[in-house]
């Protein structure tokens, strides 16, 4: 009998490494760098059961592999190689882990940290869902690239991406940290409460707080941003000095992009900057990161130039957490168009936005490359097209719907990856190969057996698609078709697919004002009778935000009723953002007495909070103060800060300092009261993180991308 079972164990791996050449054969030694050929996932699709990156063995040909015609590969630095090693570096799927929802084994630390204990749940905490798939986290995600002010307000800063579109000019005055504020009370605080020293999280928050502080001088006796954030590179903790290389790039100053590009290179001067012999996976991830932050605002066609040499050379023969951040990073860095349109033409010859486009195209369909990093460029690659020649933009997509295509053997992460980059470069139509787009987008949202969670990017990715302007007579032709089809679906459908169809009927119209129309009157009424039959929060939600982005006043008392007679914490934080993205001044009063009657609920205080942002509402600002000031247990402290953060009320700023440096506070407290600053003082009205989370990949395990456990990646900073 147990000969029996052997040979049928034996048969069964054996058809398994015959159907699949990526699997490890019986017998050969696992190579931490190499990703296995199955996946693994929840509900039946194409995922991937990933050990990490083994930092103890040179790449490899999906370790990082060798740029075609560059230097071949290089030896990485000892480090962690997957569950069951150690180390500081690296990371992976943890073993039998769902690749939705990474976790750490028990007593095991991917990050170097002192602890693998557990984060507690904060504001900054993305949602626990009981579905992998929840629109949910999509929606935690995406957010910012759908709030915009209520009509009649314009927020200030740097405009676009953050306050989305439909600005006019503000009809009251939105207060802001003055200059004077920051360089007298903000600054000497924060480089107090440094010196006083704290546990991790207090350390980070404050740094990331001077960060935001651009264009201040340096205090004369304290100093300024520059010697402390020197300390804090060379902290013996490693989330501290991880956070610190990316403080370099909040910063956004071009004087730190050589620091960034020696630690990224583990150069001699980056080593000495960060106090360490080597500079290890973590630390060079963090740097590729702040490299492309930095690029962002840098004006400076020599530091750009310079930033993306680095990032490329690193792309190709880095390791998967290194090329990650480089292919994140390099979406933020465009190049010119067109390097006969440039002062100095030279300087960007053989670096134009085409060659920057096609370097990364190469990278994604290069099948040597581990699938992890490769699930990260069709994002990048989207945020480059814009302006760049329609021919480059249709090569890129002939690659995503071949990765997403009917015969594609790619990865669920892969084709994820490529059904979202088609959602941010279709276009409504006029031409044969938009409506290529976006039928395949349709047909693999509603007519296919792919896994799940890609059909419902595909849904999304149909709705942002389907609404961008098109070429011909009439450029949003294909509205009306996938307004039909969504409405079809919206009414057969139930429980995820219902939510995420209602989250898609609410995108195709948020934009109904630029195509010179009203949001559909049957997608509101379609959607309103839905909520009102509707038992599930998690659909509720969904359908909540939906009539925030189509502005639907003909909801406001529907959701209003929903806010305060719900007593599910998620379902009455996302009718109170959606009442705020409607614009409704009445409900002002209602949603600042749920946020006060919520600090416990640290999501329902952010959500109503921001709510009261989008209405332009910032009065509330001195009653959460005297809240925080009387409150004692670092819950009720880390929500309300954080509340204070998103109102943007300069007027508790002083107080605040003054709770920063008391040490009487706990550090849980004091770390949020240096974000609610930070937030205050940062010119930009959404988060920096706002713009990077967009279209990622969150359903990839990268400890340096996002880490739900710990909560130490770059996506999971407040």
């Amino acid at each position: 009998m147990k000969t029996l079972v052997r040979l049928s164990f034996a048969l069964a791996l054996a058809t398994l490494v015959a159907s699949n050449p990526g699997a490890q054969k019986l017998g050969e030694k696992a190579d931490p760098g190499t990703q296995p050929g199955t996946s693994g996932t929840v509900e039946g699709g194409a995922g991937g059961k990933y050990n990490g990156p083994g930092d103890t063995t040179p790449n490899g040909p999906t370790g990082g592999g060798s740029r075609p015609g560059g230097n071949g590969p290089v030896g990485a630095d000892p480090g962690f190689a997957g569950p069951g090693s150690s180390g500081a570096d690296g990371g992976g799927y943890a073993v039998g882990a769902d690749p939705l929802s990474p976790s750490v084994p028990p007593g095991l630390d991917p990050t170097g940290s002192p602890s693998g204990t557990p984060a507690e749940i904060t504001p900054a905490s993305r949602p626990i869902t009981e579905m992998p798939n929840s629109w949910q986290l999509w929606w935690h995600y995406n957010r910012w690239a759908h709030l915009r002010p209520a009509p009649g307000l314009a927020a200030s800063g740097t405009g676009g991406f953050y306050i989305g579109r439909g600005q006019t000019q503000q009809a009251a005055p939105v207060l802001r940290a003055s200059r004077a504020q920051m360089e007298d009370v903000v600054q000497p605080a924060l480089l107090t409460a440094l010196k006083q020293g704290g546990r991790a999280e207090f350390e980070i928050s404050v740094l990331h707080a001077l960060a935001k502080l651009r264009g201040i001088r340096p205090d004369e006796v304290l100093g300024g941003f520059t010697e402390a954030v020197k300390e804090s590179l060379q902290s013996g903790n490693q989330d501290v000095a991880e956070k610190a290389v990316l403080a370099l790039g909040v910063r956004g100053e071009d004087r730190y992009a050589p620091w960034l590009a020696s630690i990224l290179n583990d150069e001699p001067e980056g080593r000495v900057l960060v106090g360490r012999q080597r500079v290890g996976l973590r630390l060079r991830a963090f740097a590729a990161y702040g490299l492309g932050l930095l690029g962002e605002r840098s004006a400076d066609p020599g530091v750009r130039v310079l930033i993306y040499d680095n990032l490329v050379e690193a792309l190709w023969i880095e390791r998967i957490e290194v090329q990650a951040a480089c292919l994140l990073s390099l979406g933020l860095t465009p190049m010119p168009v067109d390097d006969e349109f440039v002062a100095d033409g030279e300087l960007f010859s053989g670096r134009t936005r085409v060659d920057q486009v096609l370097e990364l195209i190469n990278f994604f369909e290069d099948p040597e490359q581990p699938f992890v990093s490769r699930s990260q460029a069709p994002a990048a690659i989207a945020r480059l097209l814009d302006g760049a020649p329609d021919s480059i933009r249709e090569r890129a997509a002939y690659s995503f719907l071949v990765a997403s295509g009917q015969h594609s053997k790619e990865l669920r992460e892969v084709q994820n990856a490529a059904v979202i980059g088609l959602g941010q470069i279709g276009r409504s139509g006029g031409s044969t190969f938009d409506q290529q787009v976006l039928d395949h987008l349709e047909r693999v949202a509603y007519r296919s057996s792919v896994d799940r969670s890609t059909r419902y990017f595909s849904m999304v990715a149909l709705a942002e698609a389907g609404r961008r302007r098109g070429l011909g007579e009439d450029p949003y032709e294909a509205v009306p078709s996938i307004r039909k089809t969504l409405l079809q679906n919206l009414g057969r459908s139930r429980g995820e697919t219902q939510a995420w169809t209602a989250l898609a009927l609410g995108i195709l119209e948020e934009n109904a004002d630029e195509r010179g129309e009203l949001p559909s009157p049957d997608s509101g009424k379609a959607l309103r009778r839905v909520l009102q039959r509707t038992r599930s929060y998690e659909v509720a939600g969904a359908l909540a935000i939906a009539l925030g982005m189509m502005r639907d006043v003909e909801a406001e008392e529907l959701l209003r009723e929903r806010m305060l007679d719900s007593g599910e914490e998620r379902a009455r934080a996302y009718t109170a953002l959606a009442l705020g993205m409607i614009g409704s001044p009445g409900a002002s009063q209602d949603i600042e007495r749920v946020l006060t009657a919520s600090t416990m609920k640290p999501y329902v205080v952010e959500n109503a909070a921001i709510a009261l942002v989008l209405l332009g509402n910032q009065e509330v600002g001195g009653r959460l103060y005297e809240i925080l000031a009387s409150a004692s247990r670092p819950q009720i402290q880390s929500s309300v800060a954080s509340a204070m953060g998103w109102i943007k009320d300069p007027r508790p700023l002083s107080d605040l300092c003054e709770q920063l440096t008391n040490p009487r506070k706990n550090d849980t407290g004091r770390a949020w009261t240096a974000v609610a600053i930070g937030r205050i003082c940062d010119a930009d009205d959404w988060p920096w993180v706002g713009r990077v989370s967009a279209n990622s990949q969150y359903d990839v395990w990268l400890p340096t991308l996002l880490e739900p456990t710990l909560q130490n990646g770059l996506l999971d900073l407040p």
